[in-house]
């Protein structure tokens, strides 16, 4: 992890993986069902803990690393996809009620972050929720962006035992906003 991030740190979100705390807290929130998406699963320790879980049949890992790619396709119940931007068409019928997100998007233009959004809320179906962690205290996409994607936000978190200290944002899709 620590290499990866040294070689692209704009595309790797951190230095070390997530604490089980933050993995705890992040998954607190889905919703029991058959599918999940995970966005940037990085070396897998979410990915893990979900395919654990015995409602869940299958993740959708999207990670255009593919150095954690490889190891991602050894967990049981993924399909790793390595483009983001290929999300919507895959799952455009296929609404889905958890979507995971360990993405730095505070690290891209707000035209890539605009898109991602857009992308999301398309695949996410009314009720529900997108669940991001960043390392700011605040939202990485803007109000307007998730207003404009019929994204509300639900609940907030900071998790203290994570290095560094992340913050759990938790979105719920609103087709009625």
């Amino acid at each position: 992890m620590i290499i990866e991030f040294l070689r692209n740190p704009k595309n790797t979100g951190s230095v070390i993986s997530s604490s089980q705390f933050l993995v705890q807290e992040m998954i607190s929130h889905i919703s029991p069902e058959n599918t999940i998406i995970e966005l940037g699963a990085g070396s897998g320790v979410i990915t893990r803990k979900l395919a654990e879980i015995q409602s869940v049949d299958t993740i959708y890992t999207y990670e255009n690393n593919p150095i954690f790619h490889k190891s991602l396709i050894k967990i049981d119940k993924t399909i790793c996809v390595s483009d983001l931007f290929t999300m919507k068409d895959r799952h455009q019928h296929q609404k889905v009620k958890t979507i995971i997100s360990s993405i730095p998007f505070v690290n891209f233009s707000t035209e890539t972050k605009a898109k991602a959004l857009n992308d999301i809320s398309t695949v996410l179906e009314h009720g529900g929720k997108l669940i991001q962690y960043t390392y700011l205290n605040r939202c990485p996409f803007g109000t307007d962006n998730l207003r404009e994607n019929k994204l509300i936000q639900t609940n907030m978190k900071k998790v203290w035992l994570n290095f560094p200290p992340a913050t759990v944002f938790v979105y719920e899709k609103n087709n009625h906003l």
